[in-house]
């Protein structure tokens, strides 16, 4: 069984929808089409994010949007206290939730020779992490979605595609999780060929060059 994390009554902030018109909230980014938006505000001596889809279509806003908050709220408090995630905080709303506000600059920003060796292992260790909790991410080809901290730590972010396995009476998502788990496991190498190919190891290229069984899968039913 996972270990609990610690202090996880005191992880809790309740905010409500009244409290993110407050004057010390600032926008970090402003969602477009069906982009959530996120805010940034202090209380209690946090630093708190807020993904909030409150702006995005109506359509969307009405039967989209609730599902996939509560399937990433779902996805963070399996993996509440797991290294390189985010803390939960708790929800908003339907449209709207918190977590610890991580300050980094997304991977994708980096271009050829401008990330130390030492990152690579550590990207790979967040997503053993999850792993290890029975969850794949589902959308790290987009390098925005790992974080790079003043201090050197890993994040990963938006779990609104997660996967969580572990559970003998849903087969199905098991087996989907391991599946995803897989193509987690491209990012590193992926991530090396666009800013360290001279890092690349056989096992990295076999991995890239080699699609794995749902990405086969995929391709299958997309040509048809």
């Amino acid at each position: 069984m996972p270990q609990q994390p610690p202090d996880k009554i005191s992880s809790t902030v309740h905010l409500t929808r009244a409290d993110l018109a407050a004057p010390d909230v600032h926008v970090v980014h402003h969602g477009r089409g069906f982009q959530s938006s996120v805010f940034l505000l202090e209380r209690a001596g946090k630093h708190i994010a807020v993904k909030d889809f409150s702006e995005t279509p109506r359509f969307f806003r009405t039967f989209i949007a609730p599902l996939l908050v509560r399937r990433e709220v779902r996805t963070l408090r399996h993996l509440d206290g797991a290294p390189g995630v985010p803390r939960f905080y708790g929800k908003v709303d339907a449209l709207a939730f918190t977590m610890e506000y991580i300050e980094g600059t997304p991977l994708d920003r980096f271009s050829l020779g401008e990330l130390a060796p030492e990152v690579f292992p550590r990207v790979q260790a967040a997503i053993d992490a999850i792993h290890a909790r029975g969850v794949s991410h589902g959308d790290l080809k987009r390098r925005s979605n790992l974080l790079l901290t003043p201090g050197g730590e890993i994040y990963l972010i938006d779990f609104a595609a997660a996967t969580i396995g572990g559970n003998r009476f849903r087969p199905f998502a098991n087996w989907l999780q391991k599946q995803m788990a897989q193509i987690d496991d491209k990012s590193m190498p992926r991530l090396k060929k666009f800013v360290a190919p001279e890092l690349l190891t056989e096992q990295d290229i076999t991995r890239l060059e080699n699609p794995t069984k749902l990405e086969r899968l995929a391709r299958k039913f997309f040509k048809r």
